[in-house]
Order: structure tokens, then sequence, then C-alpha cells
């Protein structure tokens, strides 16, 4: 006879959730293109492909607003967000402004724990550079970008204001090269990797001014790219 608890302790199946679902699927198709900037999108084509109804689609597409990926207009649809020149432009320049001022105060408030940080973050980036493929490299990169930002982040994070982080992730440059990675090659993965493992060595050195420096040639080098991509 069984006695209870033999088996071990049961737990709870885990039931996704539909908005998260149509939110993660709608998301990927747009960094992968397949939604370009611009394009509207056909929302009772999207329920009847995903068999979903309007209201997680609705709050699946609020999600993706708020995140700067699309544009829901009264009376006219929903699109997804375009792409310029000038407004990438715009954001590089906010953001320059912040990480590099930044760069020249942030040793006075790093801890242990944002040391430690770095390092995993350093790793994690590193795994994924070996893990390249001739095939899936762009796959690869999606995957990097999202490490990218959260390096970018802390350090305005950590040595700025609540609100400079805020205009910071405002300005949704990570979503603008997420949106015209197609266009990347793989010397330009390699370049921005080679730019990061500098910017490692220079908060491992605790030098403001090497920081500041590897900082401005890397945002600069991602602008150009960036825009190159635009372009092409």
């Amino acid at each position: 006879m069984t006695k209870a608890g033999e088996h071990g302790t049961w737990h709870a199946l885990g039931v996704p959730n539909i908005e998260d679902v149509i939110y993660q699927m709608l998301r990927e198709r747009i960094l992968r293109y397949d939604f370009p900037p611009g394009e509207r999108l056909d929302l009772n084509e999207i329920e009847a492909s995903l068999k979903v109804s309007r209201t997680p689609l609705k709050d699946a597409l609020k999600r993706l607003e708020a995140e700067g990926l699309v544009e829901i207009q009264a009376r006219r649809g929903t699109y997804v967000t375009g792409i310029s020149a000038e407004t990438l432009n715009e954001a590089y320049k906010i953001r320059s402004a912040y990480e590099l001022y930044v760069a020249l105060c942030l040793f006075k408030y790093l801890t242990p724990g944002d040391m430690l940080f770095f390092r995993q973050l350093r790793q994690q980036m590193g795994d994924l550079v070996q893990s390249l493929t001739d095939h899936d490299w762009q796959a690869v990169m999606q995957a990097y970008l999202v490490h990218d930002q959260q390096l970018h982040e802390r350090f305005v994070a950590r040595g700025g204001t609540p609100k400079m982080v805020q205009l910071f992730q405002q300005t949704n440059v990570h979503r603008q090269v997420a949106c015209v990675l197609h266009c990347y090659c793989l010397d330009d993965f390699e370049s921005t990797h080679f730019e990061h493992e500098q910017i490692f060595d220079a908060l491992e050195r605790r030098s403001p001014d090497l920081l500041n420096t590897t900082l401005l040639n890397h945002l600069e080098n991602s602008r150009m790219r960036a825009l190159k991509n635009l372009h092409e």
C-alpha cells in the first residue's frame, strides 16, 4: 500500500498566459523583420491565425507599444514603429550623453555585487560568441543584444538617477538596432564584441578615463554601424 508522500512532492504545472505567448510571438516576428517598420498589422488575420480573441491580443499590443515596437493609432490601426536616420541619431546622442557622463563617476558607486554582475555578463556574452556558426549568428546576436542592453543600462542605473534611467530606456536604441539587425554582417558582430571586451577591461582596471574612451569609441562605432545597415 502506498503511503502518503511516498512518491515525493507534487508540483502544479504552469499554464502559459495567452497574452504572454502572443506578446512573445509578435515581438520575435517584429525583430525578425517579418513585420517591417511602418507595416500596418492586420489584427483580424492575427486573431484567425493564432486562434485567439481580441482582448489578449490588444493587451499584448499595449505591451509592445510600451516597448516602442508598435504604434497604436486611434481609428487608423496598429503599425510597426518606423525607424529613421534622424531618430536613430538622436537616440544615440542622448545615450552617449548619459553614458559618457556616468563613466567619469561610475567607480564611486560600484559595489562588489556590480563587479560580479559585469564579470558574469562578460562570460555570458563570450559564451554566445563561442557558440556562433555561419548559419545562426543573427539569432545569436539577438540574444547577445539583450546582454548588451543590460550592460549599458547598469552603467546609467549605478552612476545616474532614476529619471536618467527612464529617459535612457525611452531612447529605444537597442530596439532600433534589433529591427535592422537582419542587415548586419558577421564582421559587425565581431567588432561589437571586441569593443565590449575593451569596456570590460576598463571596468576591471577601474579607470574612469579608459572607460570613457572605450565607451566613446563603442558608441560612435555602434551608431555608424546602425546607420549603415539602416540605409541598406
